[in-house]
């Protein structure tokens, strides 16, 4: 991350609020990403988050660069705390089915929590025209990362003759991700989670 982590700790500005130091920046992050996985990109403003991570805006411009360099940072800290999890379940120990088994568990579960529903990561590719330059790179490497994390998971099952689909690897690949996507886009609408998993099922049921 281009964003340099300071070490000024307790240095205020002529306001007398802190900057950013260490111990908030991962605050800061988790504050922003859920605010921009539940509310959206454009609804929240730099202010509110400095607002609900109790940091100053020069603070924040000084960690972060600016707010493209915030959603970067915000987009790479969502695929480490979300996405990875996510990928973990790849275990190439696992049959084909099993791990489209879990995969269709883990997106289609819905809690009662306050927790953001959907994916960052879409609805920041989905407003990608209107974010700055560093965040676009951001989302199309993360977005690279995903798919190249399923093709050689496919990959590796394939050269174990446990993947026989018609469709090569990495066609195969972006195919789970769209699936994915659209699952828990219909989640965070609302809709019924016993008939998503249906019909990601289904969708999956192709590849086996």
């Amino acid at each position: 991350m281009a964003a340099h982590l300071l070490t000024d700790i307790g240095c205020t500005t002529g306001f007398g609020q802190k900057f950013i130091h260490t111990g908030n920046r991962q605050k800061t992050l988790d504050v922003a990403m859920g605010a921009y996985w539940r509310d959206g990109m454009s609804a929240v403003s730099l202010n509110e988050i400095c607002r609900r991570a109790a940091v100053s805006k020069p603070g924040l411009y000084r960690e972060f660069g600016d707010e493209d360099g915030l959603m970067q940072a915000v987009l790479d800290h969502y695929q480490q705390q979300v996405l990875e999890k996510m990928l973990q379940i790849l275990d190439t120990e696992s049959s084909l089915q099993e791990t489209l088994t879990a995969l269709v568990a883990m997106v289609t579960q819905v809690n009662d929590s306050e927790a953001p529903k959907g994916c960052l990561l879409i609805k920041m590719r989905d407003a990608r025209l209107h974010l700055g330059e560093a965040t676009q790179q951001q989302i199309e490497k993360t977005h690279q990362y995903q798919l190249a994390a399923f093709t050689q998971w496919l990959e590796y099952l394939a050269q174990r003759g446990e993947f026989n689909s018609t469709m090569p690897p990495d066609f195969a690949a972006i195919y789970i991700v769209v699936q994915l996507s659209q699952a828990r886009a219909q989640i965070a609408l609302g809709e019924d989670s016993g008939t998503v998993k249906a019909i990601l099922t289904t969708a999956f049921s192709v590849l086996e």
